[in-house]
């Protein structure tokens, strides 16, 4: 049997993932992101409306012409990050396979396809849910359960008849979730019992020593300095990644108990808590507030802003989005202006590209000339350090090792890693998107 790996997106860069794995001349395609910062580069860009071609010509998702005419059974989603989701719109209409994923992935990606104005998908979506394994042709699809930063994470196993390959991009290994399903342990020791051919393994925080700090952890530092902050007779603004349910829950829980009212504003957390409320998958209090549209999110904030010391406004804009809320509010624009006496706290770590970094240095600054005072990184890692990244290797022992989801430095640290652990150049490769690598199963 031969094995191929074919990765179209996601190596020597961060976002736009998607990977080909074969076996004997079928395929499944595992994730259809797009890249974030390509994006950021262009000011108030709506992909929803533009073609194929011209995303690709502007790096903003992945190149799927290899892999257009061959036989391609499945479309499967790991988590519902848009660097791993947000392209479905845009290119899974060019093949008749199923599309699957956990149901909080699959209902994310479904809201893509909805705002999808240039092509129509009509790929039929199925659910998984971790333990579960499905065949697709002679090709069996195996989700195991992972914690990472968003709910519902699957590393996806891709077997063959006598070979098998490991999709694992993003993961921690987390004992205090708070919310889900913590890494399946058992499973992956189980992989190595029955011989595993390849591992994709992310890379993203392999130069960290590690390990990465529970979510637990991040909930204690928000409940320390949003109590402090609550003596104060300012507002507290926070910002986190809104597909980031967990730590929602936490900023909204720790508000109700330092006494304040907390307040969700911005389209995006509007979707992702909404859809997680709808799943079962958070209890949100049912006198919470949550707006999306503009005309409801500007009432609130005139509303808000005679008594501002009792909330905690909960807005979008943790990497400095121009068009984002607390930008917007920063500049200006909206009936809630920054006073001397308010806090800031960022609940998310900066996405390490030039255009986030400029971004979020600009709103600091600006916050700061208006009397704010900004707390940075009360936040922890959806991704393995080095030291988790370690164990895992060690707990699955695939007879590959390939690093993937980073940028070209980290991915050969990744294969350092290997080589710490015994593995040899012939079993290690660091690939480039759109090379193939071929393995004898």
């Amino acid at each position: 049997m031969t094995v191929e790996i074919l990765p179209l997106g996601g190596l020597g860069e961060v976002g736009k993932n998607m990977t080909a794995i074969g076996f004997d001349g079928e395929y499944v395609l595992v994730d259809m992101g797009i890249r974030l910062d390509s994006i950021l580069g262009f000011e108030d860009i709506d992909i929803s409306g533009m073609g194929r071609r011209e995303l690709i010509n502007m790096n903003c998702i992945p190149n799927d012409t290899l892999i257009l005419d061959r036989e391609v059974l499945a479309i499967v989603l790991s988590h519902g990050h848009l660097d791993h989701i947000g392209a479905v719109g845009k290119l899974a209409h060019a093949y008749d396979a199923p599309i699957y994923g956990t149901p909080f992935t699959v209902e994310l990606a479904k809201q893509i396809v909805r705002e999808e104005r240039t092509f129509e998908v009509g790929n039929e979506f199925k659910t998984a849910m971790p333990g579960d394994a499905i065949d697709v042709g002679d090709i069996r699809l195996e989700f195991i359960g992972a914690t990472h930063s968003i709910l519902q994470t699957a590393l996806v196993l891709v077997q063959g008849s006598d070979s098998s390959v490991l999709c694992a991009s993003d993961f921690k290994f987390d004992d205090e979730p708070l919310l889900g399903y913590t890494t399946d342990y058992d499973r992956l020791k189980r992989l190595a019992k029955d011989g595993l051919c390849a591992a994709l393994v992310g890379a993203v925080r392999v130069d960290e020593p590690g390990p990465t700090p529970s979510e637990a952890h991040a909930r204690d530092m928000l409940r320390e300095v949003m109590t402090e902050a609550t003596s104060n007779s300012g507002a507290i603004f926070a910002t986190t990644f809104s597909s980031h349910i967990t730590r929602i829950k936490s900023i909204v829980d720790i508000s109700f108990d330092i006494g304040r009212t907390p307040v969700l504003l911005g389209r995006s957390l509007h979707t992702y808590c909404k859809i997680a409320s709808k799943l079962g998958l958070v209890d949100f209090p049912p006198e919470l507030h949550i707006h999306g549209r503009p005309n409801a999110v500007h009432n609130l904030l005139r509303e808000i802003d005679g008594s501002r010391d009792d909330y905690v406004l909960l807005v979008t804009g943790h990497q400095g989005e121009p068009t984002s809320l607390l930008t917007r509010i920063a500049d200006g624009e909206l009936p809630l202006k920054i006073r001397s006496g308010d806090e800031v706290i960022f609940s998310a770590s900066t996405i390490p590209n030039p255009i986030n970094e400029s971004n979020r240095e600009l709103l600091e600054t600006k916050l700061r000339a208006q009397g704010a005072r900004v707390r940075k990184d009360i936040h922890v890692s959806g991704h393995a350090g080095k030291r988790d990244v370690v164990e895992f290797i060690e707990m699955i022992n695939p007879e590959h090792l390939v690093p993937c989801h980073c940028t070209l430095d980290k991915l050969k640290i990744m294969a350092g890693v290997g080589r710490e652990l015994g593995f040899s150049d012939r079993q290690l490769h660091i690939l480039q998107n759109g090379e193939c690598l071929r393995l004898s199963g």
